[in-house]
């Protein structure tokens, strides 16, 4: 029998506009961003059935992306700490930066630091971030069909990647990881549905939810 469940960007964050670094946890939607998220929640009504769940990340751009839905459908809106943002720079490494400063730092981090490498304490290793998504989905025989979950962009495209059989066990893999997410359509509040019949997984973009 096939399930779908469905994976939501959060909508446009302070951090996404260029912004002055916060730490991760505490980076806030923009009016944009809210508007982005009823927005979709409009589409959703229009185009889907109910959701049967709502998860999100432990970050409020996820949070506040989900509470719109959790309003909407009058549903709690449960945290998984799994759907976690990949961090892969701390917050001492950026603290005052705006963000054209952040993603030359960004782009030496993908072309030149190992695997295993972790930049500051409240950070990620690319090891680390492969292994939490990879945790999410030894648990999707647990979730009901229809369910949503809000998160970030880099976690559905790691979700893609691992479907696609990829890896994270050297500097190679890691840029080749980028490469394939950075091409992958991930603006604010882009919708994937994961098709689950079996052993068999097929995650797709839903364009006609593109706002």
């Amino acid at each position: 029998m096939k399930k779908s469940l469905y994976f939501v960007r959060h909508g446009q964050s302070l951090a996404n506009t260029g912004a002055k670094s916060m730490p991760d946890a505490e980076i806030p939607l923009t009016d944009l961003g809210m508007a982005q998220a009823q927005n979709l929640l409009q589409r959703w009504r229009q185009q889907q059935a109910a959701p049967a769940a709502i998860y999100a990340s432990p970050l409020l751009r996820a949070q506040q992306t989900a509470a719109v839905f959790q309003q909407g459908y009058a549903l709690p809106a449960h945290t998984l700490p799994t759907l976690r943002e990949f961090a892969c720079l701390s917050y001492p490494t950026v603290a005052g930066m705006l963000g054209e400063e952040r993603a030359l730092l960004a782009q030496h981090y993908w072309q030149t630091a190992a695997p295993a490498h972790r930049d500051g304490a409240d950070a990620d290793s690319f090891l680390d971030f492969y292994r939490r998504v990879a945790d999410f989905r030894n648990t999707l025989d647990s979730f009901a069909p229809d369910s949503i979950f809000f998160g970030h962009g880099i976690w559905i495209g790691m979700l893609a990647w691992q479907l696609l059989g990829g890896r994270a066990d050297t500097l190679q893999d890691k840029q080749q990881f980028r490469r394939f997410q950075t091409a992958l359509p991930m603006y604010n509040t882009v919708v994937y549905r994961l098709d689950i019949q079996g052993e068999v997984c097929q995650l797709m973009h839903m364009r006609d939810l593109q706002g």
